[in-house]
């Protein structure tokens, strides 16, 4: 992402709090560490990041979190810095998935400027630098099945493979639709691990990700050793609500299979 900033000048206690920040290579700190730096009354550091980010050194991400504009970018700094790294830092504990975590690996070819963020808190949207961040509540016991990756020396949790395909199970409006979760599937079938993704998906504690499982792998003639729930799901939460009656996998087709593969077409 990138945004143009046109900034005054930075006084040298500014100057001193930012590169001593720069300098430890984060973009990303709190108050309560400039107010370590610079030995000084939270009061009078809340202020002069409130005066730094009218002049434009800084971007405030949340109450008490601050983004650095590059000090090297002159008067007219063009900024950039990657989305994951920003969503790292709105919400504790989190981890990305969903649309977000599919494009990380590569198994989606959409483009979306809304950053998913799987988390335990209720926090509503957040729209910044062209960007929106969505943060997904789920409850405790799916919180799980993720790991801690390098991006631009910086931490980010992002679900591992297995998981990023049962959350997309779970709440398929938030990647697209079942279409894109079936490509996705495909897409990973080499570096998939069965085993783990059966585990992860019964972990769940949710009916409808068995019976899409199940579905999905018998239709790209996967293993599907899954055994389903005793109740009907509709396939795709975001389609009509009526179709054919599958049997085995409890699964309302309420989108053709034709629809469902037409991407092998393409």
């Amino acid at each position: 992402m990138i945004t143009k900033k046109t900034r005054k000048g930075l006084g040298t206690k500014s100057a001193f709090l930012l590169s001593t920040i720069s300098a430890e290579n984060k973009t990303i700190f709190t108050i309560t560490e400039a107010v370590l730096i610079l030995n000084e009354k939270r009061s009078s550091v809340t202020k002069l990041l409130h005066d730094l980010e009218k002049k434009n050194w800084l971007f405030r991400l949340s109450r008490g979190k601050y983004l650095i504009l590059p000090l090297e970018a002159g008067a007219e700094p063009q900024f950039t810095e990657h989305e994951f790294i920003i969503a790292s830092a709105l919400v504790s504990p989190y981890y990305l998935s969903y649309w977000s975590a599919l494009n990380y690996y590569g198994l989606t070819e959409q483009v979306s400027k809304t950053i998913f963020i799987a988390t335990t808190k209720r926090k509503l949207e957040v729209n910044m630098l062209g960007l929106t961040f969505k943060f997904v509540t789920l409850n405790n016991r799916k919180i799980f099945g993720f790991k801690t990756v390098q991006v631009n020396n910086h931490p980010v949790n992002i679900a591992e493979l297995e998981k990023v395909i049962v959350d997309c199970l779970d709440f398929p409006r938030n990647c697209g639709g079942i279409s894109e979760v079936i490509k996705a599937i495909d897409g990973a079938k080499e570096e998939l691990n069965i085993e783990k993704l059966f585990t992860y998906a019964r972990k769940m504690n949710n009916a409808a990700i068995l019976n899409r499982l199940g579905f999905i792998l018998e239709l790209l003639g996967m293993k599907a050793d899954i055994q389903p729930s005793k109740h009907y799901v509709v396939l795709d939460p975001l389609g009509k609500k009526k179709g054919g009656y599958n049997l085995k996998w409890k699964i309302i087709e309420n989108i053709s299979r034709k629809e469902l593969l037409a991407w092998r077409e393409h």
